[in-house]
C-alpha cells in the first residue's frame, strides 16, 4: 500500500452529499481549486492541463468551463486561495502580543517552513511570478498584493519605531528591502537541489531585520 503523504492528511475533509447539494456551485468550485492547486505545486503551472484536474477532482472537463472561464481564471483561485490560507493564518498569530518585534520576527520566520505546505505555497508562488510577468491581470493582481505586503511591513516598523522597539530612519525603504529579500532566498531555497537550505534563509532573513531595525 502507498504511503499517505502528511500533505495529504492536512487537505480539508471531502464535503458530505448534504453539504454539496446545499451549495453545489460553491462545492464544485472548491473542488477544482483544491485539485489544481496540489497538481500546479507537484508538476508545475504549464504542464497542468483541464483534463488533469478534471481527473484529479473526479468532475468532468464541462463542469470545470461551467463553472470557469478557462484555466487562467483556475490559475487565478489557485493563487488566491493559496495566499489566504498561507498569510492569514500567519498573521494571525503573529498579532496580539503588543511587542512589535516579536510580532515581525514571528511573521517572518513563518515565511519559510520545511513542511509541505509552505514548500507548494513558494512552488505555486513561482510559477505565479512567471504568468504574471506576461498576463496583465495576474500582473496586476500581483501588484496589488505587493502593494499590501510591503504597506503592512511599513505599519509594523513605523509603530515599531513610534514606540520605541525599533530603530529606522526610513520604515518604507525597510519594507521594500524586506520584502525583495524574502523572494530572492525563496526562489533560492525552494528550487531543487538548493545549496541553501530553508533554515539558512530564515537565518539569513531574520538576521537582516534585526540588524536593519537594531533589535537585539
Amino acid at each position: 500500500m502507498a504511503a499517505i503523504s502528511q500533505d495529504h492528511l492536512d487537505r480539508p475533509r471531502a464535503k458530505t452529499a448534504g453539504e454539496r447539494q446545499r451549495h453545489p456551485t460553491e462545492v464544485r468550485r472548491q473542488l477544482v481549486v483544491d485539485a489544481a492547486r496540489d497538481l500546479i505545486a507537484d508538476k508545475g503551472l504549464f504542464n497542468v492541463l483541464i483534463r488533469d484536474i478534471s481527473k484529479a477532482c473526479g468532475v468532468s472537463p464541462g463542469t470545470i468551463s461551467y463553472h470557469f472561464k478557462g484555466l487562467d481564471e483556475v490559475l487565478m483561485e489557485v493563487v488566491k486561495a493559496e495566499t489566504a490560507d498561507f498569510y492569514v493564518p500567519l498573521q494571525q498569530s503573529a498579532q496580539g502580543s503588543g511587542d512589535p518585534a516579536k510580532e515581525l520576527l514571528y511573521f517572518l520566520e513563518g515565511m519559510f517552513g520545511s513542511d509541505a505546505s509552505s514548500r507548494r505555497h513558494w512552488l505555486i508562488w513561482l510559477d505565479f511570478w512567471s504568468a504574471a510577468a506576461r498576463d496583465e491581470e495576474y500582473g496586476q493582481w500581483m501588484n496589488d498584493h505587493y502593494t499590501a505586503w510591503r504597506n503592512a511591513l511599513q505599519d509594523v516598523t513605523e509603530r515599531g519605531v513610534s514606540e520605541g522597539a525599533f530603530h529606522c530612519a526610513d520604515p518604507r525603504g525597510f519594507a521594500i528591502e524586506t520584502a525583495a529579500l524574502v523572494d530572492g532566498l525563496a526562489v533560492q531555497c525552494y528550487s531543487r537541489g538548493s545549496v541553501i537550505p530553508v533554515e539558512m534563509a530564515r537565518e539569513l532573513l531574520i538576521k537582516f531585520v534585526k540588524r536593519e531595525l537594531r533589535i537585539s
